[in-house]
């Protein structure tokens, strides 16, 4: 990672506020006014230069008549000193000059199908606007796979729909949430216009998911009711899911955010009837590591714009709902 090998255990005997102290003095070539330079009293700084002294075995500063001069191994040693503060001074105040329109790298993130489908083209959008020189790679990532990559470094960001254990380093933040609906096509399945779970427990299911797995908190709704659903066909994703329900005799409950992103007049979307309303909650994780890197920080300000925008047009977002919620009571 560096070109230069820095032996540490060398600091362990050097107190680098001494080149503060010494910058201060070969600046003022004055004890006093050196110390008030940097805020220290003249009994400290005179200690200081007695410990520089010691360290570069040179007296740096000797009288000359009513003042001091800097040795030769001083004025050597000053325009080293100087750059050496500026450079600490640039690196340890980071000043923002980041900028996004020359900025070049490859974000990459993790989504399951639905929610990249809703946050992608935005994301790519923005960057080719605002960032060219910046590539998207998004990809699909098991979630017990997801903070391992973002440990590896393998991985910028991931959104999730489900609780993941995370470690203490890395970082999350709620997208949205959002309901359920049920979708199906007429042509397939006659229902009536607000069916209950009993009546979707009778019928064949099929569900999105790119592990293959039909386990959900919706299994855990229907089974909760004791009315366990039967789960027949699993797809990767949504455009295949949405496909398979124009095709067959089959319902999918899926979250209510999916609705408009597939819209075709032959599937019919119906809120799911729970209560209390069935949730879904999308969060966005993150490694700690990069929490301050300015390209990082503007795409996830970005995808959180993005998914708040999608929640906000969301039929069954939490936001209608609690609106809905309010006009009622006040009825």
């Amino acid at each position: 990672m560096h070109d230069i090998d820095i032996k540490h255990s060398d600091f362990h005997r050097i107190d680098l506020n001494l080149l503060v102290a010494l910058d201060a003095l070969l600046t003022e070539c004055h004890v006093a006014r050196a110390a008030e330079r940097i805020f220290i009293g003249q009994p400290a700084m005179s200690h200081a230069l007695a410990r520089l002294r010691v360290l570069f075995d040179d007296e740096l500063l000797v009288r000359s008549g009513k003042r001091m001069v800097p040795t030769d191994r001083a004025l050597a040693l000053a325009p080293r000193v100087r750059a050496w503060l500026a450079d600490a001074s640039d690196f340890i105040r980071r000043p923002d000059d980041f900028d996004l329109a020359r900025a070049e790298g490859v974000v990459r993130m993790s989504a399951p199908d639905g929610l990249e489908t809703l946050v992608a083209p935005g994301l790519v959008a923005w960057l080719r606007r605002e960032a060219p020189g910046v590539r998207l790679r998004a990809q699909l990532l098991e979630v017990d796979h997801v903070l391992d990559a973002l440990d590896a470094d393998e991985l910028d960001l991931a959104i999730v729909a489900v609780d993941v254990p995370l470690r203490s380093w890395h970082q999350r933040v709620r997208l949205l949430s959002c309901q359920f609906n049920y979708m199906y096509a007429p042509e397939q399945l006659d229902l009536p216009p607000n069916a209950t779970l009993a009546q979707l427990a009778t019928l064949d299911h099929v569900i999105s998911s790119h592990r293959g797995e039909a386990a959900s908190v919706v299994d855990d709704c229907f089974a909760a009711q004791g009315q366990p659903r039967r789960v027949v066909a699993t797809a990767a994703s949504i455009t295949a899911l949405f496909q398979m329900l124009k095709a067959a005799p089959l319902v999918s409950i899926q979250p209510a955010i999916h609705a408009g992103l597939l819209p075709s007049p032959e599937v019919v979307i119906r809120p799911l009837p729970t209560q209390p309303p069935l949730l879904i909650h999308a969060h966005m994780v993150w490694h700690r590591r990069h929490d301050q890197h300015p390209l990082m920080t503007r795409v996830r300000q970005q995808v959180q714009s993005l998914m708040a925008r999608a929640e906000a047009r969301c039929p069954q977002g939490v936001a209608a709902t609690t609106a809905a919620a309010a006009a009622a009571a006040s009825a």
